[in-house]
């Protein structure tokens, strides 16, 4: 095996800054860290929503979200001819390319192929009744990327879709750094203090139950939905009562360290950063059975929730008069939390990079 590659190219084929960009991020600043030298392919409102976060690599404004309209062997092609024309000046040992969804990066994997630069692909939420289409099936043996996801139950759903055997697609456990909890601070959040506080983080859309925040709001009332996060519905929900859309948000330990309850009502996922956020934080965790699928210790780390405003108050009422119980779940929380390790997600994406090079 060749060793790690010098020059990075990380492709992030997204239009909004969301977890698994954040999350392919981390890694990029990690790999940085280790002696790399990293740029980041991606839109301009991408980079620009990045700021900081990019740590130091080269931003590479690229049109690499084709529009929504365009059949999908058209918009591959779109992607592919929007990524060439950096592969030349950018002289890449290796590319890193997020794949929020398994077919989102295929035009550019396709262009790093033609270029003969080996490539790996991270895919972040794969469904289990997903199909590719047959222009994307054609494609897949002509992408020659190694394939990886963000956890094993995504790995082997990855696998089912492109008709793979088992254990072709590798897994890589996010992970977040070593930090110490923040300390509550409501007057600083411009929070209320004196009732109990609900927050959901992440994309505000359908997928993330992000809809079902006005009616929560009403049965925990005088409780209030806290919602930090940008999407489709946040016009919506800027004007729900009993809602409080604090829009796109930096720090998140210290916003769940100032609520009294984490939500994460998502239809499916593949393995959030903000549950491990709210279990470092020592935040009480309610979230569906998919939302917290990468954790075998689910169960004794949170409450299981349905999709369903009542059963979520009900369940957010229960966490709030068992305090015994609930911390018990927090503290297992935290114990599984410290073991998702940021440097161990960055190692094992270099391993997997060099890998591909070989």
């Amino acid at each position: 095996m060749r060793g790690q590659p010098e020059r990075i190219l990380v492709v992030i084929p997204s239009p909004v800054l969301g977890g698994a960009e954040a999350q392919t991020l981390q890694v990029a600043r990690g790999l940085r860290a280790m002696g790399a030298e990293v740029a980041v392919a991606a839109e301009p409102a991408v980079l620009q929503a990045a700021g900081t976060a990019l740590g130091g690599a080269h931003p590479l404004p690229a049109a690499l979200r084709p529009p929504g309209d365009m059949p999908r062997d058209a918009a591959m092609d779109w992607q592919a001819s929007a990524l060439t024309p950096l592969l030349g000046p950018w002289r890449c040992d290796a590319a890193l390319v997020c794949c929020p969804l398994p077919s989102e990066g295929f035009g550019a994997l396709r262009a790093l192929a033609a270029a003969r630069i080996p490539a790996l692909a991270v895919a972040h939420l794969v469904r289990q009744d997903w199909e590719l289409a047959e222009t994307e099936r054609g494609t897949l043996p002509r992408l020659r990327a190694d394939w990886a996801a963000v956890s094993t139950p995504s790995a082997r759903r990855l696998e089912a879709l492109f008709r793979w055997p088992p254990h072709r697609v590798a897994a890589i456990p996010n992970g977040m750094p070593s930090l110490p909890p923040a300390a509550p601070d409501r007057a600083g959040w411009c929070l209320p203090e004196g009732i109990k506080l609900l927050a959901q983080i992440g994309r505000l859309d359908i997928r993330k139950g992000a809809q079902l925040a006005p009616a929560i709001a009403e049965a925990i009332a005088p409780g209030l939905v806290v919602m930090a996060g940008d999407g489709p519905l946040a016009a919506h929900l800027s004007k729900a009562t009993g809602v409080l859309a604090l829009g796109q948000q930096d720090d998140i330990p210290a916003l769940l360290a100032s609520v009294d309850a984490f939500l994460l009502p998502s239809e499916h996922e593949g393995c959030p950063l903000s549950v491990l956020e709210a279990a470092r934080a020592g935040c009480p965790i309610l979230a569906t059975r998919a939302a917290l699928e990468a954790w075998p210790e689910a169960a004794e780390m949170a409450r299981f929730i349905l999709r369903e405003p009542d059963h979520i108050a009900a369940t957010f009422a229960e966490a709030m008069a068992d305090p015994v119980g609930t911390a018990r779940r927090v503290a297992r929380a935290r114990e599984v939390a410290a073991a998702w390790d940021e440097d161990a997600m960055i190692r094992r994406t270099a391993f997997l990079l060099a890998a591909a090079c070989a």
